[in-house]
């Protein structure tokens, strides 16, 4: 965690890091912004340095967002509650953003050596922080270029539907999606559908405008909704968005 700045910004604690180079170069930077705090890249760090160091990828910073409450910031919309042993979702996930892009995105922009167009810009989330990642595509305009929806939960309530009726704006923009193949199985609930409605959504950016040039689409079998395979996939979404 050496290497891991953490600063608050607007009440929410941030965890920077910088690239090997950042401090060595007066070069600007691509900013990725991932939910969920730091535990996505900072378990990626020496496969990073060492992509960074075979020139696979560009070098990037890191901006973990640690959630205040991540039902509730990382929903769209209001929806119920999927057991009574958590609340109902409150779908504050506009807020969050606007928050990001007033806050977040200002601080860093302003304080770091960062690359602050469109398509230099990151956005990255695994599980719920996938789904408020998606729902960015759709809502943030050109202010993300590069999205990476690890195992989404897009079982969440009329997300598809929305998809479907809502304009994208897909020019300059890249996407990466992953769902593994067990996710759902056993739930008996809207989340047992989970495979089938990545797919789907798979489907729908397609249909969009989004092609295999901007759009990676990876089913890992045996995998299920686990930390280990988020971490996994993030390295590997980044390296896909960001590779030379």
């Amino acid at each position: 965690m050496e290497e891991i700045i953490e600063r608050t910004v607007a009440g929410r604690k941030l965890y920077i890091y910088l690239p090997p180079c950042y401090h060595q170069t007066d070069h600007h930077y691509p900013a990725v912004y991932v939910h969920d705090g730091h535990y996505l890249f900072s378990h990626n760090l020496e496969r990073l340095k060492e992509s960074y160091f075979r020139q696979e990828m560009k070098e990037v910073i890191f901006i973990g967002m640690e959630p205040i409450d991540r039902l509730h910031e990382y929903t769209p919309w209001p929806a119920e509650s999927l057991t009574s042993d958590f609340p109902a979702f409150k779908g504050e996930g506009n807020r969050y953003l606007q928050e990001w892009k007033n806050s977040i995105k200002a601080y860093m922009d302003s304080n770091y050596r960062t690359i602050p167009n469109m398509k230099e810009t990151g956005m990255l989330g695994a599980s719920l922080g996938g789904l408020i990642t998606l729902f960015a595509l759709f809502t943030t305009g050109n202010k993300i270029g590069r999205f990476g929806l690890i195992s989404p939960s897009l079982w969440f309530p009329d997300i598809l539907k929305y998809m479907e009726t809502q304009d994208c704006k897909i020019e300059g923009k890249k996407l990466y999606l992953y769902v593994g193949s067990e996710e759902g199985k056993g739930k008996t609930n809207i989340q047992n559908n989970m495979v089938q409605a990545v797919k789907d959504a798979n489907d729908i950016l397609k249909q969009k405008g989004f092609s295999q040039d901007n759009l990676h689409f990876e089913i890992q079998l045996l995998a299920n909704h686990h930390r280990e395979f988020f971490i996994e996939q993030f390295f590997t979404a980044v390296r896909w968005l960001y590779r030379k």
